[in-house]
């Protein structure tokens, strides 16, 4: 192969941070950007509904997202990359350092836990909610 020729591993060990981080940067300023486009279209709108005589719509609901299911999802993800690594390091290393991967295993089954935790407190919210406003 071409790459393989022209590649040092030492050039492409330290290229491997480097790009991850400036992968990261990037996701978050294209979030920034999309969100204030977002909020300027909205102004846009309320503006010209209020030159042509309209009343302005009302502000777009924010819909809150409950807790538990970004824990519950990075608990799974974890937990995978935990078993994944503990398996993988078992077998390639041998027991010893096959526990390294019980940290992250350890860390996603905790996220689990307060995943399933939030959601019964969620689940008691707005059951307290509903009751609260039947009544």
């Amino acid at each position: 192969m071409f790459f393989s020729n022209v590649l040092e591993p030492e050039l492409v060990a330290i290229s491997i941070p480097i790009l991850a981080v400036a992968g990261g940067v990037l996701i978050a300023i294209t979030a920034i950007v999309t969100k204030g486009r977002e909020k300027e279209q909205e102004h846009r709108e309320r503006v010209l509904a209020i030159e042509k005589g309209m009343a302005p719509p009302p502000p777009p609901a924010e819909v809150e997202r409950p807790k538990y299911s970004s824990r519950r999802a990075n608990g799974l993800v974890m937990t995978g990359i935990g078993l994944a690594l503990t398996v993988a390091m078992w077998v390639e290393d041998g027991a010893d350092s096959g526990v390294w991967g019980l940290i992250p295993l350890f860390i996603g089954i905790g996220l689990l836990i307060a995943g399933t935790i939030d959601k019964r407190e969620y689940d008691e919210r707005q059951r307290a909610e509903r009751n609260g406003k039947m009544m």
